[in-house]
């Protein structure tokens, strides 16, 4: 009799997909490019070991504050790449950052040889040699790294490149993050000729870039606000704009959807009535809720990019995480996450740092002043025809420089007015700036 033998077959073992570490470096890049520091700094995680991707990842630690960590992957790298010069740049910035200078001078004085006209490297060497108490051998490093930084905007004879337009000055909040307690009036639209102007002179600047923010007022309260972005999208600017979102009915954001911005920015904090009410105050989060999620549906499939921009006080890193959860709860994920600023030193946030006497929720004492990059690349436009020098934070025209119904935006920002805040700058001390001499923006 035959005896049969049973053999317990076991599953085919699943096949693991292999790591493709550049497709992991593409998702991590369009990642960080949206602003989700975490999310690409664990997507690169996914090729721990792979060069690329590991020095990727140590500087999104860094730019995250997480120094120890992009020490240990910017020291991994050079293992495998010695003498690698950007490894050795990004490790001496992580030194720098936990207040280690005296070790990041041996990575820096041979780097500044090699690439003298670096102003990141002449930015951490002159950090690294002042921490290291060599004041008199770091203060022309320093120097040379603000020379570099203003250099680009003197080659194209100081003419911005992007524009930041307030069309209204009347904002319906008060909200906590925001300067507002200082403003002298909350009235005030843009009318149609000062508009014209602003079109006109940023075509003859050969700008393309157009910003709809400003230092106060809530865009969408203009009565001709569609009409307006209309025009600019017609006459070729990229056009992007930030709204609190609180003005828009079914129609408005139909027609927003048919405007071809190159992006609107809902700002927005906060995960359940008590966090986003005491933040935007004067707002109802219900209400807000089913215009996010409406504005968010009407933009999904048209080119202009929908991010929520979400900004927080208080234990900010807590409570963004808590914003981003509940953001993607209800299908949004393309959230632009970021410290709330000191508005010009106009909002007591943060920390006092005794190095600089300035209020900050980053940490800014291994940092030292460099030349504001909004103030060298664009202006700012009141409602009015103003042109500011801070088109971000400046809400009473402290930082007047002109009038664009008076002059071109090249002749403004070759003035004397512009020029002694570009001075300023160049010589390392804004202290008798009005705003930039408490600004957070220019450290880090």
């Amino acid at each position: 009799m035959a005896v049969l033998v049973c053999r317990v077959m076991k599953p085919p073992k699943k096949k693991t997909k292999p790591i493709d570490p550049a497709l992991i470096l593409a998702e991590a890049m369009r990642l960080a490019e949206g602003q989700l520091l975490d999310e690409a700094i664990a997507a690169l995680e996914k090729a721990d070991g792979h060069v690329e991707c590991d020095y990727r990842r140590a500087g999104l630690l860094l730019a995250r504050q997480r120094a120890p960590e992009a020490e240990t992957l910017f020291r991994r790298v050079l293992t495998a790449i010695p003498g690698h010069l950007d490894t050795m740049v990004g490790l001496a910035g992580a030194l720098v950052a936990q207040g280690r200078a005296a070790e990041s001078l041996a990575l820096l004085e041979p780097a500044a040889q090699i690439q003298p006209q670096s102003g990141r490297i002449h930015y951490l060497l002159g950090i690294a040699l002042e921490e290291a108490g060599r004041s008199q051998a770091a203060a022309p490093h320093l120097a040379k790294a603000r020379a570099l930084v203003i250099a680009p905007a003197e080659r194209r004879q100081l003419v911005p490149y992007e524009l930041y337009v307030q069309l209204s000055r009347r904002c319906n909040l008060r909200c906590t993050m925001c300067g507002w307690e200082i403003w002298k009036d909350n009235s005030g639209f843009m009318e149609d000729a000062v508009f014209e102007r602003v079109i006109a002179e940023g075509k003859a600047s050969g700008i393309k870039t157009m910003h709809i923010l400003a230092g106060q007022g809530e865009p969408f309260l203009h009565p001709r606000v569609f009409e307006m972005l209309e025009h600019a999208v017609a006459e070729g600017f990229q056009v992007g704009i930030v709204t609190n979102g609180t003005p828009f009915t079914p129609d408005k954001i139909s027609r927003l959807s048919k405007l071809g911005l190159a992006y609107l920015q809902f700002s927005f904090a906060g995960w359940d009535a008590p966090s986003y009410e005491s933040v935007y105050v004067g707002a109802k989060f219900e209400r807000i809720v089913v215009n996010l999620k409406a504005i968010h549906k009407a933009l999904k499939d048209t080119p202009t990019r929908f991010a929520v921009k979400a900004v927080a006080l208080g234990d900010w890193e807590v409570n963004l995480r808590k914003t981003k959860a509940f953001l993607a709860s209800i299908g949004i994920t393309d959230v632009w996450t970021v410290p709330a600023n000191n508005f010009g030193g106009s909002v007591q946030c943060g920390s006092l740092s005794e190095r600089h006497g300035i209020w900050s929720l980053k940490d800014i004492d291994h940092h030292r002043l460099m030349p504001c990059r909004l103030f060298l690349k664009a202006v700012g436009v009141f409602c009015d025809g103003t042109v500011t020098a801070c088109g971000c934070y400046d809400s009473n025209a402290q930082l007047k420089i002109g009038n664009i119904m008076d002059q071109g935006l090249g002749e403004i920002r070759r003035g004397s007015a512009y020029g002694r805040i570009l001075d300023a700058f160049r010589n390392g001390d804004v202290r008798d700036i009005p705003m930039c001499g408490k600004c957070d923006d220019p450290f880090g």
